[in-house]
């Protein structure tokens, strides 16, 4: 697996009409073998001109960013106090709140997101250690992160850049820690029912006490199952109604599966910061949905 490369790898190349400067975003998809554990790889070039902040939603992954400069700086949700600037880049845990990025006008970098079980195998450590947080490279990759995140910021092009990150997680992978089917089971059980699925239903049909699905969860993904349901319900929602299938956001509260309109503004409240209301009229088409901050 170390000598693998992307040969016929399809690249993409996007540039959004920008009114206030100028992006450019190159998708690549990993290699066939890691498609299980990486969803995508997006290297990215913004210029602004004047610093820029984002909320960024909670999502059923992880994140690692390859900072390429200037660096990424993470600001506190609740007051923008700057709370991390990581030069080399980062990992984001999953959330269960928004986190808040801003940009010093410009940045570049190489963004890999991750499957939360492929996430785990990846840095090689119960993923509970990385929930609501966001770490340095070195914190979840050691003393391989460094080197990498020269490499990539060396490299002639992305593909070489790609060819360079399958090399390097799949040799991660190979010395990771072999996945729990139950773990598996109970994502893709939650992920199949957009989060509608009751945990008690779901540690019935898996064979195991509630107990012990929130300790295997906590292990393999950060959050418990009734926290993975929240993030796979909210992402539903936000697709129901871009969708155009439901008339308001009562019709998608009650299609998602939320008790009523009120429960749906809660945990709009909680993941986006904003009304629904807001958040459709706020949006901006951009990765995870980000907000303006």
């Amino acid at each position: 697996m170390i000598g693998m490369t992307g040969k016929g790898r399809q690249i993409r190349a996007v540039r959004p009409a920008r009114a206030d400067g100028d992006l450019e975003m190159v998708y690549g998809d990993p290699h066939p073998r890691l498609a299980t554990h990486v969803m995508t790889y997006c290297g990215y070039r913004e210029v602004t001109g004047a610093p820029v902040r984002r909320r960024e939603l909670p999502w059923p992954g992880i994140v690692v960013i390859f900072d390429f400069g200037p660096t990424l700086r993470i600001l506190d949700p609740t007051t923008g106090a700057r709370v991390g600037e990581h030069g080399r880049g980062f990992v984001a845990g999953m959330h269960t709140r928004y986190a808040l990025t801003e940009t010093a006008g410009t940045q570049s970098g190489l963004q890999v997101n991750l499957t939360p079980l492929g996430a785990r195998q990846l840095c090689g450590m119960a993923m509970h250690v990385l929930a609501d947080r966001v770490v340095k490279l070195e914190d979840a990759f050691g003393a391989t992160a460094g080197p990498m995140a020269d490499a990539l910021r060396e490299a002639p092009d992305w593909r070489h850049r790609f060819d360079l990150l399958d090399r390097f997680i799949a040799h991660r992978i190979a010395e990771g820690p072999a996945q729990r089917r139950l773990a598996a089971a109970g994502w893709r059980r939650l992920e199949a029912t957009a989060g509608r699925l009751p945990i008690s239903a779901l540690a019935a049909e898996l064979d195991c006490s509630a107990k012990h699905l929130i300790a295997v969860f906590r292990e393999h993904f950060g959050l418990t199952p009734k926290a993975v349901a929240r993030i796979f319900r909210f992402h539903n929602a936000i697709r129901l109604y871009d969708s155009g299938a439901c008339a308001g956001w009562a019709d998608v509260a009650c299609a998602a599966g939320y008790s009523d309109q009120a429960h749906l503004a809660n945990e709009f409240q909680s993941f986006a910061g904003v009304s629904p209301r807001t958040f459709a009229e706020a949006r901006i088409q951009a990765e995870n949905a980000a907000l303006p901050g």
